[in-house]
């Protein structure tokens, strides 16, 4: 995020918003140069390049999220849900410490969530709130393509018994059934065809009387094919052969329910009901909402984005799960954005109880990854002065997140600051640089010694206290 458009779009002094850009490139340049290192000691230097991409998407998404257009929204819900989950699936994936991946998962999200300052209380709640709208819709959309499927499925198989049947009688029936479905169809499509307002306006009432019509004697026809056939049952339940008695019946349904018949009759269905749905579709997307009604369309258009991305993204990377055990996978994809919102609702409640800070949410999630990732750096077993400079860039962040968000808050974002962030930048690093060399000779005092040395311990106290001093003055 340090590169390409605001997502924030900072306002006037006394708006705190995000911090001075110069001081979140300091800060972001840490973090990343932290998980650079640390990617070359452990021997994969681009082990967290794929989190540093996840997480900048799905912060984006959330600023996205929080705009009033159509458009922007709906990219929002593609980026943050997907994203977000994909980010805690590859956490976990991801070999090697968890506390080292995980707190670097941290400092990276922290680091591209106060780029695009979506670490506060409303930008929260509305992810939370718009992200659930969204996975309900995209339920739905699942389950109700399943549906679709299976009445697809259902249905070919009636036309296939129906062209292929040797009993005239049991084909007529299929064909009342066919012919009934495909008029139900057309009754359908005309509630979604604007074909009155396509009219000319000097002919839309005689169209209107002559549409109504229409409709009832579609609707009627339907009826009567479907009661027919459902009536005709009976004589498959006889061995008396019925149509075959008639004469010439047979020829005539051997011709109605050829493919040459069957098949335009589908197609006439089906395209009515498409162009009936692209229409609906297109009057909602371009109409003007209201606030509400734009986050309703917007999770509903998301919703089915969903279903394409796992039909046609996570489904092909996960066959081997998928023939495993369906079971598991689908669990697996219903449970992830579980995760993303149960995690997002408890920083919610940790920015309401003031647990964190909601204006330097972003810069305090960083520092603490970084902290996280020194914890898991250590029980991992890596090099002493790593472990002590992911402590001290820890430092450095917190400390140029909240002297950059105090410059926005003062001064706002119109102001040439660069100069002074960098001094105070430059002098924080420096500082940091220092205890890092200092705690490393004390680190090295100690395990010369073969074991504790009061001296060495008690300056590593004093040392770190005054870097800390150091960093807030």
């Amino acid at each position: 995020m340090p590169f390409g458009p605001r997502l924030d779009r900072p306002s006037a002094v006394g708006d705190e918003g995000r911090p001075r850009a110069t001081s979140l490139g300091i800060a972001a340049v840490t973090v990343v140069g932290l998980a650079l290192a640390t990617g070359f000691v452990v021997g994969q230097p681009t082990f967290l390049t794929g989190l540093g991409l996840v997480a900048g998407l799905a912060t984006a998404g959330v600023a996205l999220l929080d705009r009033e257009a159509l458009g922007e929204k709906v990219v929002g819900h593609l980026l943050f849900l997907p994203g977000a989950a994909l980010l805690g699936v590859l956490v976990v994936a991801t070999p090697g410490n968890p506390y080292l991946v995980g707190g670097y998962a941290l400092a990276l999200l922290g680091t591209a969530a106060a780029w695009a300052d979506v670490a506060d209380d409303d930008a929260l709640e509305g992810a939370l709130s718009q992200g659930i709208l969204s996975y309900v819709f995209g339920l739905v959309w699942l389950f109700g393509t399943a549906i679709a499927v299976a009445a697809g499925y259902l249905a070919w198989r009636l036309v296939d018994s129906t062209v292929a049947a040797e009993d005239p009688t049991v084909a007529a029936i299929g064909f009342l059934f066919v012919l009934g479905a495909v008029l139900g169809a057309v009754r359908l499509s005309l509630e979604g065809i604007p074909v009155v307002q396509l009219t000319p306006r000097g002919r839309r009432d005689a169209v209107r009387a002559r549409l109504g019509r229409t409709r009832r004697w579609l609707a009627a026809a339907a009826a009567a094919a479907v009661g027919a056939g459902l009536l005709s049952l009976v004589f498959t339940t006889t061995d008396s052969p019925a149509l075959a008695l008639v004469p010439g019946a047979t020829a005539v349904v051997a011709a109605l329910t050829s493919a040459f018949v069957v098949g335009p009759l589908l197609v006439v269905g089906a395209l009515a009901l498409l162009a009936a749905g692209a229409a609906v579709a297109a009057r909602q997307v371009t109409q003007r909402y209201g606030e509400r009604k734009t986050r309703t369309v917007a999770a509903g258009v998301a919703g089915g984005g969903y279903l394409v991305v796992l039909l046609f993204g996570v489904v092909p990377q996960a066959v081997g799960i998928l023939a495993f055990s369906p079971f598991i996978f689908l669990a697996g994809v219903l449970l992830a954005p579980l995760a993303v919102f149960l995690a997002v609702g408890a920083a919610l409640v940790a920015v309401r109880i003031d647990l964190s800070p909601e204006r330097a949410g972003g810069p305090a999630l960083a520092a603490a990854g970084l902290v996280v990732a020194a914890v898991g750096a250590d029980s991992a077993g890596l090099p002493a002065p790593l472990v002590f400079a992911t402590v001290a860039g820890a430092l450095v962040v917190w400390d140029a997140g909240s002297f950059g968000l105090g410059l926005t808050a003062e001064l706002g974002h119109r102001p040439e600051t660069r100069r002074l962030e960098l001094y105070h930048g430059v002098f924080a690093a420096g500082i940091g640089a220092a205890a890092v060399l200092g705690a490393t000779g004390l680190y090295a005092v100690r395990t010369s010694a073969g074991g504790g040395h009061t001296l060495a311990m008690t300056a590593a106290v004093v040392g770190t206290l005054l870097l800390g001093a150091l960093l807030r003055g």
